[in-house]
């Protein structure tokens, strides 16, 4: 059976969270998704998350959701952080956060 990037993906983050971690490391954990399946990903870790900690590497806002801080990295160097509503209002443009 052949499946789709997005159905690997998938399948592995629900393997992931059988597990049942207190920490959850992900990295562009919907890169391979499309829209619709992005929503129900974000929606059932919201439900799960509880008060479990997230630490995830993306440049989809729609994953944002799912935080209470924001980082921003580039060329290694941390050039803001804070909570995600400040870093948010003071990310320019440009940079790559919320770029899609």
């Amino acid at each position: 059976m052949l499946t789709s990037g997005g159905q690997k993906q998938a399948l592995l983050l629900a393997r992931l969270l059988i597990r049942k971690p207190n920490v959850l490391f992900l990295d562009e954990p919907t890169a391979a998704l499309d829209d619709v399946s992005e929503k129900q990903f974000i929606e059932q870790l919201q439900s799960w998350l509880g008060n479990k900690t997230l630490i995830v590497a993306t440049h989809r806002r729609a994953i944002l959701e799912l935080v209470d801080r924001v980082i921003v990295i580039n060329n290694g160097k941390i050039v803001l952080d804070g909570p995600k509503e400040q870093v948010l209002k003071l990310s320019q443009p440009k940079q790559k956060i919320g770029a899609e």
